[in-house]
């Protein structure tokens, strides 16, 4: 199953929509989910493992609809996801995502919700 027929089997799955940057709001290069949509903003073509990986922790918020939690803690969950999915489709997951993602959580745990706005706690 090519990276295309996965985004649109888990897509359909979960009854989530995916936008390509058609709307106008900012950040679909890196992506985010509008949780009460259910609508997961990303750019990407979803073509190599690395912008699959952004697609499942991104489809992992939508999913998983932990918005009580502290940031670091939805990061955590959303990266859990993405890894899950990867053993799920047998796909090798790249030692660089899982880098980014673990210095991401921590980043997060460190600076708490103020890493959006570039600021730190």
């Amino acid at each position: 199953m090519d990276y295309q027929a996965i985004v649109k089997t888990e897509l359909s799955k979960n009854k989530i929509s995916l936008c390509s940057g058609q709307c106008n709001l900012e950040g679909h290069k890196r992506g985010f989910v509008i949780w009460d949509e259910p609508v997961i903003h990303l750019e990407s073509k979803i073509a190599t493992r690395s912008t699959l990986h952004r697609f499942f922790h991104e489809l992992g918020h939508a999913v998983l609809q932990h918005k009580a939690l502290r940031s670091f803690q939805r990061e955590a969950e959303a990266e859990r996801y993405a890894f899950d999915k990867f053993r799920e489709y047998g796909i090798p997951l790249p030692r660089k995502s899982v880098a980014l993602g673990k210095r991401y959580v921590a980043r997060k745990k460190r600076h708490g919700n103020n890493i959006i706005q570039g600021k730190r706690s």
